[in-house]
């Protein structure tokens, strides 16, 4: 935690924290980490996609070849892979709120990100996300 903590105060976050935030925002029983993990696999997926080579020194990093199959190990080895969105009481209907609240409230994180995150890809990766 410490660790984490000094990064995020030397450098920045990006856009998934905006997500999480309003998410725990409209429901404040979700754990930040816990909403982290929850949206990481569609999240990551998407910047896999579009930034494949720095990805993929992410995953060498790790051990393997694909960086969200190495992030899902490492989930299923905590044991926090099965969290849900639904568990927490959140519902599908919302995720178009909690979309527009990211981008509100904390949109300037989505500047940070590696590639550009849409509106629409912002509420496809909530989607994806959703359990």
């Amino acid at each position: 935690n410490t660790l984490s903590g000094m990064v995020e105060s030397t450098s920045c976050c990006i856009s998934e924290h905006s997500l999480e935030h309003a998410m725990s925002g409209i429901y404040p029983k979700l754990p930040h980490g816990a909403g982290l993990i929850m949206l990481s696999e569609a999240y990551f997926s998407h910047f896999a996609e579009v930034c494949k080579d720095r990805y993929a020194k992410m995953a060498a990093a790790m051990g393997g070849t694909d960086f969200v199959a190495e992030l899902l190990k490492l989930q299923t080895a905590c044991g926090v892979r099965d969290l849900k969105m639904s568990d927490y009481g959140m519902r599908e209907s919302d995720l178009e709120t909690i979309a527009a609240h990211a981008r509100d409230t904390m949109g300037f994180l989505f500047e940070l990100d590696p590639a550009p995150v849409s509106e629409a890809d912002t509420l496809a990766i909530l989607k994806k996300a959703y359990k």
